[in-house]
């Protein structure tokens, strides 16, 4: 995919910080954290007898048994889940089995995944091209701006002359800027934004402000603007704006490699189609001239589209070697472009036939067109249709999770870039949860950031600069040739995937074989690893995605179609130190939302407290939430099945609003 000319840098044998090498065991774990109010898991290899999960006090907090053991046929590997839910007091842990300490490095915490979520969509803005990123915003990782020229000439494959082109991302870890690719990241920022707007509003992780714009759709709109200017007068969209072959191991201003604009295709016009149908809906409070333009364009382009659907970049020209985000179907671009543009405009002509139940990436984008139309009921005819693929897959992912590692992925997802997968299967969970309100689509979620945070055989955490041990050498430029340590943090390295396509010689800037034979450890921490570990914007999109949701459905947002019930509010823990006894909890105010969440009633005497149903407080909140049909002589008792809070009576359980379940 991309090949620079690298120094090979041994990969260090260390253990992780934390971990005993004294023991065959092993304990994996997330290592940014846990919520208190979350289900909790970790992994277990190679021990046997109870777990011990011990405070900074030396007592134990919490003695779990560990389910029986089952194989994973992704590492090799044997493995009990350990259940640690109840431990829901915020502190720093050690995990003890038979006595031996496995780790040290088990956190529970409140806003888990804050620090990761503003890491991962900070990211954006050091793959800036055009801008200087200046120390006040960028630290230690500041540097000249790259990219500068706005005159850009037209390769032959896209026609004559030139035309002005700026701004933009950095599509991985080379220089190069691709529609297609940008399609599915900003497509994605753009929804994380549109399901909780309230939420990021206020949000900020320090980058350079415009205007009113909260942080994220400032950042998103670098991007746009400059995919406003690959389009040309006819509605078409150029491909893709690349020097003719990779740069060196260089920064961005000091590749003075000619840069072209190479080939149309109407995957770039439609993916361009779709983003700009979400940016004019999303962009409309803050500037309506803006979000007009983004309009007009969408409708261009997906007319231009629809009329030239032979047009495809099937390959690089023969003097092109830069990335090729090849396709010769644009079936699928068309019916993202079309049901956006539907949702947006409620013109009829858009609509399209047509749902999935596999999970998009930049190469096929009916998921993505899916979930459009499951969360759009009144627009769309097939809404039901493609809600029901959504839960059917979902719930095969969830049953994923129940053995083995404890897990999403499965050995056929380790493919390139198969931490995109993960985070995508992560985003497609979070939408049946929207749906359903069900909370064994939400528990799956979380093990898919459990996973890429440290709950895996490597042991290690794919985001750089977050977690007890994470990559230090990824394949991206800037990091290899800023001559600072420590790489750019938030990035998400491609992971694991036993194909070995940068497997080679040290003279043609490849790596030594590191395959495993096993495909969830078939991965290097070098920069010669471009197949393991590069970084790239539509990884990092998802990731945000994931992180970005779980935080604001802990502070009580929802999409405004959600079900009701999936605002949840944030209980913040007692301190490890604290004297109160483990589970008891202080609520926080939950934000104005879209979606109304339910409140449990409050007694003066003392804290509601839905793990102590015993309570006089949790008695007198069941009264009063149950209807008086379930009311009668038995008394009703609240319930945590699934992680699910219920009210049970006569042997039969109802929701909080007296809906019988099933």
């Amino acid at each position: 995919m991309k090949t620079n000319r690298i120094k090979l840098v041994v990969l260090s044998a260390t253990v992780a910080a934390g971990v005993s090498t004294a023991f065959a065991a092993n304990a994996y774990i997330n290592q940014v954290g846990y919520r208190p109010s979350d289900p909790k898991q970790f992994s277990l290899v190679g021990a046997s007898g109870n777990v011990e999960i011990v405070n900074a006090s030396g007592q134990t907090a919490l003695s779990v048994t560990p389910g029986a053991a089952s194989y994973w046929d992704a590492s090799g590997q044997n493995v009990q889940l350990v259940d640690f839910s109840e431990l829901k007091t915020a502190g720093k842990y050690s995990i003890k089995v038979g006595g031996q300490v496995l780790r040290q490095d088990l956190v529970v915490k409140d806003n888990t995944f804050e620090d990761v979520l503003k890491a991962a969509a900070k990211w954006f803005y050091y793959q800036r091209a055009s801008m200087a990123l200046e120390s006040q915003y960028a630290g230690k990782w500041s540097r000249a701006a790259g990219h500068t020229n706005s005159t850009v000439e037209l390769h032959n494959s896209a026609g004559s002359g030139s035309i002005q082109s700026t701004k933009g991302w950095y599509d991985a870890g080379d220089y190069g800027r691709y529609i297609v690719n940008s399609g599915i990241t900003t497509y994605t920022l753009l929804s994380l934004y549109e399901h909780f707007p309230n939420y990021f509003k206020s949000l900020k992780w320090n980058i350079p402000a415009e205007g009113s714009l909260p942080d994220l759709l400032a950042e998103i709109k670098w991007n746009l603007d400059w995919m406003l200017t690959m389009q040309a007068n006819d509605g078409s969209v150029y491909h893709k704006l690349t020097s003719l072959g990779f740069p060196g191991d260089v920064m961005p201003a000091q590749d003075n490699l000619k840069l072209y604009v190479i080939g149309k295709s109407a995957e770039a016009a439609f993916d361009f189609a779709g983003v700009m149908a979400v940016a004019a809906r999303v962009y409309k409070p803050f500037d309506s001239n803006y979000a007009n333009k983004c309009l007009e364009a969408a409708k261009k382009a997906y007319a231009w589209g629809s009329n030239n659907m032979n047009v495809h970049f099937t390959a690089n020209p023969s003097d092109v070697s830069t990335g090729a985000y090849e396709g010769n179907n644009a079936s699928d671009e068309k019916l993202f472009a079309g049901t956006e543009l539907a949702i947006t405009t409620n013109d009829g002509s858009y609509k399209q036939s047509g749902t999935t139940e596999y999970i998009s990436y930049w190469g096929d984008m009916k998921g993505i067109a899916t979930y459009g139309k499951a969360t759009h009921a009144s627009v769309f005819s097939d809404a039901g249709e493609a809600k029901q693929k959504i839960l059917s897959t979902a719930d095969g992912f969830v049953n994923r999770t129940k053995s083995g590692f404890g897990v999403v992925m499965a050995k056929d997802d380790f493919v390139w870039g198969s931490n995109a997968v993960a985070s995508n299967q992560g985003v497609w969970l979070l939408h049946a949860y929207y749906l359903t309100g069900d909370e064994k689509y939400y528990a799956a979620a979380l093990k898919v950031l459990d996973y890429l945070l440290g709950k895996n055989p490597l042991d290690m955490s794919f985001v750089t600069g977050y977690g007890t041990k994470s990559p230090m050498m990824p394949h991206h430029r800037p990091s290899t040739s800023d001559n600072v340590t420590e790489p750019i943090p938030g990035m998400l390295v491609g992971g694991p995937q036993p194909g070995g396509e940068d497997v080679g010689s040290a003279a043609e800037w490849k790596c030594a074989d590191y395959r495993t034979g096993q495909a969830a450890t078939a991965y290097t921490d070098q920069r010669c690893s471009y197949a393991t570990n590069e970084v790239a914007i539509n990884w990092n999109a998802p990731l945000a995605y994931l992180a970005g949701a779980l935080e604001a459905i802990n502070a009580g947002f929802a999409p405004d179609f959600a079900a009701a019930g999936v605002a949840r509010k944030n209980v913040t823990a007692q301190s490890s130190s604290s004297s109160a006894p483990q589970g008891s909890s202080s609520s926080s105010a939950v934000p104005a939302s879209s979606s109304s969440q339910w409140q449990p009633p409050q007694s003066s005497s003392s804290q509601w407290n839905p793990w102590n149903p015993a309570s006089s407080s949790a008695t007198t909140a069941i009264r009063e939430v149950v209807p008086a049909a379930m009311q009668g002589d038995a008394t009703p008792r609240l319930r945590v099945k699934d992680f699910k809070l219920v009210v049970e009576k006569n042997g039969k359980r109802y929701d909080l609003r007296g809906n019988r379940l099933h």
